[in-house]
């Protein structure tokens, strides 16, 4: 069994038993998951807000918004008092960090600071998340497999299942970190 393989099959059980109430399990249609491409032919864009959470070593918990359209991404995150704080934009795959307060890009390794796990964070796995669209966790790169476990959520919504809550694991879930869409609105 290849590596995609295995960490499609754990994916798939991580959605099933985090989609479980009580000792009941849910059955979940991977059929019915969204797909990026099948939006993009009725949505140009997609919007919508979200609350990043840290718990462990590192506290914190950041709203973000976002918005998605063909080649570019944003997302925004927000500091306790709801001031934008720092900024991930994707152009055409590069990926640039920028420190809104201060008006200044950052590098990658700043950024780590607030949001380690950006750093084994392609610029597809952006617009997937922000899309809902659970198909990219079954292509994560091996450097992001090894260091984290990673856990999804997905919620239902017209019939179609789009990930609502992504989870990463660090050091035996002494350090987490938890992305929840709140919303989406596709336009």
């Amino acid at each position: 069994m290849k590596i995609s393989n295995k960490v499609f099959i754990i994916t798939a059980l991580c959605i099933i038993t985090s989609c479980s109430t009580n000792s009941d399990f849910q059955i979940i249609d991977s059929q019915k998951n969204v797909q990026i491409e099948e939006l993009e032919k009725n949505f140009q864009r997609v919007i919508g807000s979200g609350i990043l959470t840290g718990n462990g070593k590192s506290n914190f918990t950041s709203s973000f918004i976002f918005e998605s359209s063909n080649n570019s991404s944003l997302i925004i995150f927000k500091d306790f008092l709801g001031r934008r704080n720092y900024m991930i934009e994707v152009n055409n795959g590069v990926i640039r960090y920028l420190n809104v307060r201060k008006k200044i890009e950052i590098s990658e390794d700043e950024f780590n600071r607030f949001f380690p796990i950006s750093s084994a964070i392609d610029s597809n796995f952006y617009k997937y998340i922000l899309w809902g669209d659970p198909k990219i966790l079954s292509q994560m790169d091996v450097k992001l497999q090894n260091a984290y476990i990673v856990s999804t959520k997905l919620i239902s919504i017209d019939g179609s299942n789009y990930l609502n809550e992504i989870v990463f694991s660090l050091n035996n879930e002494k350090q987490t970190y938890s992305m929840k869409f709140n919303k989406r609105n596709f336009k």
